[in-house]
């Protein structure tokens, strides 16, 4: 799909720029290419021109880049190639300008122009509360239920841990997965959904007849890992055990439901908990184990905030931000280290304690920044439900699975923990439905 956006010239400050230039526009063939063409009028002297754009997001060295051009006869076009640099979502701001330069090295800037890149495969609606932009294109109910989702999610992290949205951000509800994905340069053919969190974006896979289930569980927890990364971004090197991360984003989606309770159940019951060091980094890929290690971080961190309450929680993001290390964060604002914490919280729930090694080899999550630069969106699978064809359809879909993610421009992926609990719940219930038919 191509979008061309001409831009009509008139500026009395640059009265050269507006004589030179006849054309200004950029052609921007989402999510592949953006095309800079540039068209001057006969007999202005420009030999050279030296594009200058950048895209708004947040970033830890904000530098524009620079791309210097021949003028050949009249014409400059430069073709920004989004398959080498990295995906941008929708909603990206874009702007540009151009340096003219002619034979005797004089230099006019044009002015600056921005466009706002959007995947125009669909009719875009529009809905804002809270500082949160929902966008959505299916079923008219969809997008007030989401919006009200994610607002009530953003009052929950206000509520039990004083965490508030700093910057707007942007929800993309597409009407499928594969939609979603066809908006994606890198994505594995199972992803639901990938964040962009230094563009504070958001795109999710929703269908309109999962809007009011699964739709209500992951817009919350996935716009909790936005806010977070708000509240403790670092430059630093800093990062968080995906334990915590995944905690946090599911306290946003508020009271445990009966498959999170059933896990813990499980867990105390059988002894089934993970040792804690080993949800530092990333989860397992199996359903169940998966489900169950989501159900025990949200129980770990809402130990913590019970116990200790909302300003310690915010201590602890702040010293790892900071980039001290799993164990001595936890030290430093709790007095203990990852073991000391998981004794203490199995003690809490009345869980069967568990013999700690004398000297664990640390883990950590990922060993590059929070905040690095990244060349790929990290991207999660969506629910089984959401992969299966309605029941009136004779179409057949490979199951995929939830979402939580990253993203984007230069190639240093930072690697965050993946949402299955969507897919471990149908398994879940499937394997105790199984249980009770043989105990009959």
């Amino acid at each position: 799909v191509f979008l061309t956006v001409a831009f009509l010239w008139s500026d009395n400050h640059f009265v050269f720029a507006q004589n030179a230039v006849t054309r200004n526009e950029v052609v921007v063939d989402f999510p592949n290419t953006v095309t800079f063409e540039l068209e001057l009028a006969e007999g202005t002297g420009v030999v050279n021109a030296v594009l200058t754009y950048d895209v708004d997001r947040f970033s830890c060295l904000d530098v524009a880049s620079t791309v210097p051009l021949e003028v050949e006869g009249n014409q400059v076009e430069w073709e920004w190639v989004l398959t080498r640099s990295g995906n941008l979502p929708p909603g990206t701001t874009l702007w540009w300008e151009w340096t003219l330069i002619d034979a005797n090295g004089n230099e006019t800037v044009t002015p600056r122009r921005t466009i706002t890149l959007m995947d125009d495969r669909f009719a875009w609606r529009q809905l804002e509360a809270d500082g949160v932009h929902l966008y959505w294109y299916e079923g008219d109910a969809v997008g007030p239920l989401l919006l009200d989702a994610a607002v009530s999610g953003l009052d929950r992290l206000e509520a039990e841990m004083s965490i508030e949205l700093q910057d707007d951000v942007q929800i993309f509800i597409y009407g499928s997965s594969e939609d979603m994905r066809e908006a994606l340069l890198y994505v594995q053919d199972w992803a639901g959904g990938a964040a962009f969190p230094e563009y504070n974006t958001i795109l999710m896979g929703v269908p309109p007849r999962l809007a009011d289930s699964w739709g209500l569980e992951v817009v919350p927890h996935e716009l909790a890992h936005l806010v977070v990364d708000q509240f403790d971004r670092s430059c630093v090197g800093g990062s968080r055990p995906t334990w915590l991360d995944e905690g946090l984003a599911m306290v946003a989606e508020g009271e445990p439901n009966a498959d999170i309770l059933a896990d813990l159940a499980e867990g105390i019951n059988r002894d089934a908990f993970e040792p804690l060091r080993s949800l530092n980094g990333a989860f397992a890929a199996d359903h169940d184990q998966a489900g169950m290690s989501y159900s025990q971080s949200y129980s770990v961190v809402n130990y913590l905030l019970d116990t200790y309450g909302a300003e310690k929680m915010q201590e602890l993001l702040h010293v790892l931000a900071d980039g001290v290390g799993y164990d001595a964060a936890l030290a430093q604002v709790y007095g203990m280290n990852v073991d000391g914490l998981e004794t203490a919280w199995r003690e809490a729930i009345d869980a069967p304690m568990r013999r700690i090694p004398p000297t664990p080899t640390p883990l950590q999550a990922a060993a590059v920044p929070t905040y690095a630069l990244s060349g790929l969106p990290q991207t999660v699978p969506t629910p089984p439900a959401a992969a299966e064809p309605p029941p009136e359809t004779a179409v057949t879909s490979s199951p995929s699975l939830g979402i939580c993610g990253l993203g984007i421009v230069l190639p240093l992926l930072v690697v965050v923990g993946a949402s299955w609990k969507q897919g471990h719940r149908g398994a879940q219930r499937k394997r105790r439905d199984s249980q009770r038919g043989r105990r009959k």
